[in-house]
């Protein structure tokens, strides 16, 4: 009895054989065959660190006020010294730098203009296409299958031809971020993120613009605009 006890405790513990793991695009091939939309929510990240809430300035100002008013003060004769012309010179240069390239407001802002990339630098911006006079994402129709082209291979095909070749993108993950159902069809949501090139719209795009999230929410319609307030940033 004793020998069969130790046997039993030793078979439950025992793993179950691994299953085979499953060729790229079987799950998606396996439920929609023929019906599935493939989208890309392109994303630049934040070129400037955001603007600090109204707390943490305050608590700032406050930990300034009580370490000034807590140091010593040293006669000026041994603190203050004459600026030399070189010293100046670098000041300067150094302040102008920071004016020019450290500026929360870029041209876009100012203009208006929201093809630039150089709009909303504190912000995370998503890329979006106007195509028959609607915006939407970049997105296309993909026919799982096994002689069909990968999701990278098929969505990136799209992006390079409907955006521009020269338009270079990170794939974040190997897996959709989301997906919509509607009946037999689904659309499938990827997310990129933005590191160089111009967006060139290809052709059947009437432009493009690269909005925030609540720009992107207000443009896209429907169930889109409501997934773009789950998925986009920030996220804090």
């Amino acid at each position: 009895r004793l020998a069969l006890g130790r046997w039993s405790m030793h078979m439950r513990f025992l793993r179950p054989p691994r299953r085979a793991a499953a060729p790229p695009n079987a799950n998606l091939t396996r439920r929609y065959a023929s019906s599935a939309r493939l989208a890309a929510l392109v994303e630049r990240i934040p070129v400037v660190t955001p603007e600090l809430p109204a707390w943490k300035r305050e608590s700032l100002e406050l930990r300034e006020r009580l370490a000034a008013h807590l140091s010593k003060v040293y006669p000026e004769q041994l603190t203050v010294a004459q600026e030399g012309p070189d010293r100046r010179q670098a000041r300067l240069r150094a302040a102008a730098i920071i004016e020019s390239e450290g500026a929360r407001e870029g041209e876009g802002d100012r203009t208006g203009d929201e093809t630039s990339l150089d709009r909303k630098l504190a912000h995370r911006l998503y890329l979006v296409l106007r195509e028959g006079g609607a915006w939407r994402l970049p997105q296309v129709d993909w026919s799982g299958g096994a002689e069909a082209p990968t999701v990278r291979q098929c969505l990136g095909e799209h992006l390079s031809a409907s955006c521009g070749a020269s338009l270079q993108l990170h794939w974040v993950g190997n897996a959709p971020l989301a997906h919509l159902p509607a009946g037999e069809a689904a659309t499938f949501f990827w997310r990129l993120q933005y590191v160089a090139g111009e967006v060139e719209p290809g052709a059947g795009a009437e432009g493009h613009a690269w909005l925030t999230k609540e720009e992107l929410a207000e443009r896209l319609d429907g169930e889109e605009g409501a997934l773009a307030r789950e998925v986009c940033g920030p996220f804090d």
